[in-house]
């Protein structure tokens, strides 16, 4: 049987703990680089983890390394200025560093 494939209608935000906050607005497409993510079918808590818990950091930027859409990933992270969670690779930390070059 095959894997089942996220049904955009049913894609969910979060917020910075990986709470369920409700559905993504119409606004916010799903996009479908997602689809590839490394991490698609794992807890957000990897990708979540509380700011004394570098290992988990690093963790998940293990997981972001040999991801095929880390670039789109990091990108979102960037123009939606993703406060909370490693994304594309880039900690929170890293994504302020960026943001402040650009």
């Amino acid at each position: 049987m095959p894997a089942a494939q996220a049904d955009p209608a049913l894609v969910v935000r979060r917020d910075g703990a990986g709470r369920d906050t409700g559905p993504a607005t119409s606004s916010e497409p799903f996009r479908s680089w997602r689809r590839e993510a490394s991490c698609r079918a794992m807890g957000c808590e990897v990708f979540f983890p509380p700011d004394d818990e570098p290992g988990r950091e690093r963790a998940a930027k293990a997981i972001c390394a040999g991801c095929p859409v880390r670039l789109p990933c990091a990108v979102h992270a960037l123009v939606n200025r993703e406060a909370h969670g490693v994304w594309g690779g880039l900690s929170p930390t890293d994504r302020e560093r960026l943001s402040s070059h650009l």
